[in-house]
């Protein structure tokens, strides 16, 4: 008897089961608050005419049903039967926490409906209680560590700024797959299950929320927040020193000992990044370096009081914060007490050239020296006017004046001088018949510039930009570098990016010594990069070799002037199909194609998706591809973004802004007048439509429906961040 009792109970507990759910599989999907989740449930060939719903709890209550294939719509519920592919969605706007748990898809017929269980992940749309900060200096580079847990290994990392992880994945600013993007680069060691993010160029505008992801093929990605400060240019290391005119003065200037075997250099000038290198040949100016203090000196012989000034010692050409010292030195004039006596036994107040305020009250405690002061001045500035006059003339022969002449130690000092490019008057004398000096200034501060001519090249913001620097064959071995502006003197100081250093934040210079020229390339754009650039070449004797080029960035910003992309405007019906064509460069055949939604290509959300009304079909003959959207909605109205580069290059994408209108209903006896009203509804300008019916009685009643309130359905599935081949075409 017990027998039969157990074995009854478990025939009614399967027909009970049996009729409840014949689940084989269970659908995960996932949302985050605030937005969509879409749940995509395929059925069996023959079931394309059966009713399809979406239901809840143990679907036994007409309450439980959520909505089903006939009612299209219901509240924060949608449902889309693509039959063709035997899949219907259901899309759940709006989420909240609440709405995570277990839900169903049903299929009605005959008997015992057809269940799949789907599981409904719902999370929150920030992050997070606890971030890592991190800081660093402008100009400098900051470095962070994102771990992850083992079973994440072979899993897509990536980054991006803000703290909103639904459109995280999709504005990556960097991932595992493509692990370097201008400033930014990822590498993953996946031994030690972390993966380090590297921002190198830093500007204060990089400071901010970034988040470390980790996407998860099934259910919410993992995240941890990260917060950068970048400080100012800051913590320089300042002294002041003074000397005498004629004198010596040196000047000392530590250095980390990792830059040991870096260049040293001392320059002049009000700030950093305007001042001239003072150590060349044959200056006044002599550095030596002591690796065992770190540290160098320069020594300045016979002191000027032209030598009064800001100077800047360091190691480090970059400029890096605390690599570096300021210096202050003041130049005074050596006291001396002359005194010119008449009368022996009159006291009288010496004449002299000294420091302000010191002042010799009483000769009598000195013995007095007497001599003629005037005529011996003027006879030295004589003698000296006629030795400079009569040993600089070689500067005439190069103009033409072929006269002979003995160099002295003086006149090749002066041309050593000339190629130090200090803000001093080169004098050139010659007598013309006459024995009256003829002169000519040239002023370093016109000649420190460069050029007569230069290259202009053009791009746009968030592109690049390439150009090329010529050589002659003698300097294929020589250093190459660029730098900003156009001073020659701190050209090689201020370079961004050299032949010896490669690669320098979002500059590349690649040295191709066949060609006899180097090429030059300015990624990830911004339109601070506009201006004036030199390449320069440095030749161990004399003067370097400069070329000048003018980078122009125009801007891209979408809503400022629309520039670079193609712009278009659709129009559809709510209920029928619209058509999007979206033509891309041949050189992105091989390129993942998309289309996102939303008011700003830098903030949309990818609609083609599995199971969605969006579907995708490439004619790579064309070079174009096509989207179609099937049962169009009100809400599906608003801007979209088409394109085949993920990197938003400039002409790489289109624009399309699409309007939805609502078909209008009329009684059977249709009039001319409201087939005119249809055709008003295609032309789309922001009126309202209005649609009528009558109720039993002759007067109609009107809805009106505003496309200005139209609510866009936002889908929260993100798209790869890919390579591409070219940046723009």
């Amino acid at each position: 008897m017990r027998m039969w009792s157990l074995q009854n109970l478990l025939f009614t507990l399967c027909i009970v089961l049996s009729c409840v759910t014949s689940a084989v599989q269970v659908i995960h999907s996932s949302g985050y608050e605030g937005r969509e989740a879409n749940v995509s449930c395929s059925y069996g060939e023959g079931y394309e005419s059966y009713q399809k719903y979406f239901c809840k709890n143990d679907c036994g209550s007409d309450d439980d049903v959520l909505i089903t294939t006939t009612e299209k719509k219901k509240g924060r519920y949608s449902i889309y039967d693509d039959k063709g592919r035997r899949v219907f969605t259901t899309t759940i706007s709006d989420l909240s926490l609440t709405d995570a748990g277990k839900y169903w898809c049903g299929v009605s017929r005959s008997g015992k409906d057809i269940y799949t269980e789907v599981r409904l992940e719902v999370g929150q749309d920030t992050c997070c209680g606890q971030s890592t900060k991190v800081q660093s200096y402008e100009t400098g580079s900051v470095s962070f560590n994102c771990p992850y847990k083992s079973q994440y290994q072979e899993n897509l990392k990536y980054i991006c700024r803000g703290n909103q992880p639904s459109t995280c994945l999709q504005q990556a600013v960097v991932t595992s797959d493509k692990q370097q993007n201008g400033q930014f680069r990822l590498t993953d060691d996946k031994e030690s299950r972390k993966f380090t993010v590297t921002i190198t160029n830093l500007t204060q505008r990089d400071s901010g929320s970034y988040l470390c992801g980790v996407h998860i093929n099934t259910g919410l990605d993992v995240f941890s927040a990260v917060e950068v400060e970048v400080k100012e240019w800051c913590c320089v290391k300042t002294s002041k020193l003074s000397g005498t005119v004629g004198r010596q003065v040196n000047m000392q200037c530590p250095y980390p000992p990792q830059h040991r075997d870096n260049r040293k250099f001392l320059c002049k000038g009000d700030h950093r990044n305007n001042c001239a290198d003072m150590v060349t040949n044959g200056s006044r100016f002599t550095l030596q370096d002591d690796v065992a203090s770190s540290s160098f000196l320069v020594m300045i012989t016979e002191l000027k009081a032209g030598d009064a000034g800001t100077y800047w010692c360091g190691s480090d050409s970059q400029w890096s914060a605390n690599n570096y010292t300021k210096i202050q030195l003041s130049v005074v004039l050596e006291t001396s007490t002359v005194i010119s006596t008449i009368a022996a036994e009159d006291p009288v107040e010496s004449e002299t050239t000294h420091t302000p305020g010191n002042y010799i009250k009483d000769a009598a405690h000195f013995h007095p020296v007497v001599f003629i002061g005037p005529p011996i001045l003027i006879l030295m500035m004589m003698i000296i006017l006629g030795i400079v006059c009569k040993y600089k003339c070689h500067k005439v022969t190069r103009a033409g004046v072929n006269m002979k002449m003995i160099k002295t130690r003086a006149v090749e000092e002066e041309e050593d001088v000339q190629d130090d490019y200090e803000n001093q008057d080169v004098v050139v004398c010659s007598k013309q018949g006459t024995f009256k000096p003829q002169r000519s200034y040239n002023h370093y501060d016109d000649a420190d510039t460069c050029c007569g001519q230069s290259t202009k090249v053009q791009s746009y913001e968030t592109g690049s930009v390439s150009f090329s620097c010529p050589y002659k064959s003698q300097y294929q071995e020589n250093l190459k570098y660029i730098c900003r502006g156009n001073q020659l003197s701190t050209c090689l100081q201020q370079a961004v990016v050299t032949s010896d250093k490669q690669q320098n934040g979002q500059f590349r210079l690649t040295d191709d010594k066949e060609s006899r020229k180097f090429t030059v390339t300015i990624i990830n754009l911004t339109q601070m990069d506009s201006g004036s650039y030199l390449c320069g070449i440095h030749r161990n004797t004399g003067l370097d070799v400069f070329l000048a080029v003018e980078v122009e960035v125009k801007g891209c910003s979408v809503g400022v002037g629309e520039c670079c992309v193609k712009t278009s405007k659709l129009s559809g019906i709510v209920g029928h199909q619209v058509n999007m064509q979206c033509p891309y460069p041949p050189q992105h055949r091989g390129n993942r194609k998309f289309l996102c939604k939303g008011d700003h290509h830098n903030n949309c959300t990818n609609m083609v998706t599995n199971g969605s009304r969006f579907t995708l079909q490439d004619d790579v003959a064309s070079s174009s591809f096509l989207v179609m959207i099937t049962e169009l909605k009100a809400g599906d109205a608003g801007t979209y973004w088409c394109g085949s580069d993920s990197q938003w290059s400039a002409n790489n994408y289109t624009k399309i802004q699409l309007s939805v209108g609502t078909e209008v209903t009329m009684d059977r006896n249709r009039t001319k007048s409201a087939e005119e009203e249809d055709d008003v509804q295609d032309d789309y300008e922001n009126q309202d439509i209005v649609v009528c019916s009558e109720h039993g009685t002759s007067k109609p009643q009107c809805s009106y429906n505003n496309h200005d309130d139209a609510v866009e359905d936002q889908q929260d599935s993100v798209y790869q961040n890919l390579s591409t081949t070219e940046d723009i075409y």
